[in-house]
């Protein structure tokens, strides 16, 4: 074989190579397989992440506010007064301002709630006990205990009762988490209703007693 003739062999491999090159990337571009002739997925992501947007226009309206409103999805015209009064989650009461329960709280719930509140009880009259005791020295606290026993001899026994109530309900529903915890018995709907009613009845006759001893 001549050198002209190799030259033109090799010149005419590189245009074919050249031609197939172009052929295949065509193809890509337009989400098609040069083998299998199906869309692959890279192709059309690169299809779609190529368009001209630019080209033909962004709307006006396009980051705007909605100047047009939402009736004709039947937005109604009280709207922006309906979200006002639009309770929050939980939305524990009516968004009527009527203050209604708005669902109904089982004697669980109650007794989970109720040892949260007396826990707080506890911790602002233990508080306040010791603030006074601070200011007005170690005696401060029985002295005021006197004062109220004096000044209100009738609601000595309500006052006793307001303050012994949160004491034993708390302690015993510690007792009754620290059984659930240890054992985990007693976690289940039909006995957790049980020992909440339990709770709710022992805490108040219990109360009651402490109310009515005098010392």
């Amino acid at each position: 074989m001549s050198t002209a003739r190799a030259a033109r062999e090799v010149m005419r491999r590189v245009a074919s190579t050249a031609g197939a090159i172009e052929a295949r990337s065509a193809l890509a571009g337009e989400g098609i397989d040069a083998i299998g002739g199906a869309r692959t997925i890279p192709s059309m992501i690169a299809r779609q992440q190529t368009r001209w947007i630019g080209s033909r226009g962004v709307p006006d309206e396009y980051g705007q506010p909605k100047t047009g409103g939402t009736s004709f999805l039947g937005t109604p015209k009280n709207h922006r007064a309906l979200l006002e009064r639009r309770p929050l989650s939980p939305d524990v009461f009516d968004a009527d301002g009527s203050w209604r329960a708005h669902y109904k709280f089982p004697v669980v719930a109650l007794s989970s709630i109720t040892n949260r509140v007396t826990g707080v009880v506890l911790s602002g009259a233990v508080s306040s006990a010791g603030v006074i005791a601070l200011v007005g020295g170690a005696e401060a606290v029985p002295a005021v205990i006197e004062l109220v026993k004096a000044q209100s001899p009738v609601g000595v026994a309500p006052l006793k009762f307001a303050l012994s109530f949160p004491f034993v309900f708390h302690t015993l529903g510690g007792f009754r988490h620290l059984v659930w915890d240890a054992t985990t018995k007693g976690i289940d709907n039909a006995s957790a209703k049980s020992t909440s009613v339990a709770l709710f009845g022992a805490s108040a006759a219990a109360s009651a007693a402490l109310a009515a001893y005098t010392w």
